[in-house]
């Protein structure tokens, strides 16, 4: 195949400037190739967003995928190998989870950061959502956003219904309740976000398994459907007196993934 003569001029002019360039000796050249290979290897992946060797990074990467920045990261809560985040912007609110993988099988992939958005939702009235990871007491947690200015405290009643017991076939099992009420209290934060921790109850037997320990065995990453729940919102100014009071239902997953 023959180069063609406008491609083969510019290479000599190439070629000419770079052979005018001062020569510089083997052990300068070697650090110069090493340090032209090291800004590469740092600049290039971000540049193409791969991998996210960080689980944030790779919530950040999503929110980017759907416009969703500017934003500030609210919390976060991780739970073994999936971490659930939420965030905000001036208009909306995202839910969010990382689930890390063990890339063992595939050692060439180093991307092992699986980002799912689970929520988009307008900070329209008081919104309330179930974060996609357990908490540290392995219960669920649920943020509140939109609450009166005068609301201090909170105490939220969430009914968990239609908990799939994910050891269920274990011989001399006991299925879990049909419904298992559970309740939080919160204080307002400096933000305006209410923050409700939620505990399994201590009083099932030992062959019993308790619905809010099921709610996220495996994260609402496999089990979207169970991130509709039931629940009541009271809310409280300094003085103890009622100053809004809600119930609904948490919002469905979305599973919104990159384009």
């Amino acid at each position: 195949m023959r180069i063609p003569d406008f491609v083969k001029k510019r290479w000599d002019r190439v070629k000419h400037w770079w052979d005018r360039l001062p020569k510089l000796p083997r052990k300068w050249r070697i650090v110069r190739n090493l340090a032209v290979a090291a800004l590469a290897a740092a600049l290039i992946p971000p540049l193409l967003e791969w991998p996210c060797l960080d689980a944030y990074r790779a919530f950040q990467r999503m929110e980017g995928a759907y416009l969703l920045t500017p934003s500030r990261l609210v919390l976060q809560e991780k739970d073994g190998w999936c971490s659930g985040y939420l965030s905000e912007g001036d208009s909306w609110i995202t839910v969010g989870s990382v689930s890390e993988f063990d890339s063992t099988d595939r050692p060439l992939n180093l991307d092992r950061n699986y980002a799912l958005l689970h929520q988009i939702l307008p900070k329209e009235g008081i919104v309330v959502v179930l974060l996609p990871a357990k908490n540290e007491n392995n219960g669920a947690v649920v943020a509140v956003w939109g609450s009166p200015e005068e609301a201090a405290y909170g105490m939220m009643e969430m009914d968990l219904t239609g908990i799939e017991d994910r050891n269920g076939d274990m011989p001399g099992r006991e299925p879990i309740q049909a419904l298992e009420t559970f309740t939080a209290q919160a204080q307002r934060r400096e933000d305006g976000w209410f923050i409700f921790q939620f505990t399994p109850h201590d009083d099932h037997r030992e062959s019993q398994g308790c619905a809010m320990e099921e709610l996220l065995w495996y994260g609402p990453v496999f089990n979207s459907d169970e991130m509709e729940q039931p629940y009541r919102l009271t809310l409280t100014d300094s003085q103890g007196k009622v100053v809004a009071e809600q119930s609904g239902i948490t919002p469905p997953d979305q599973r919104l993934l990159k384009w």
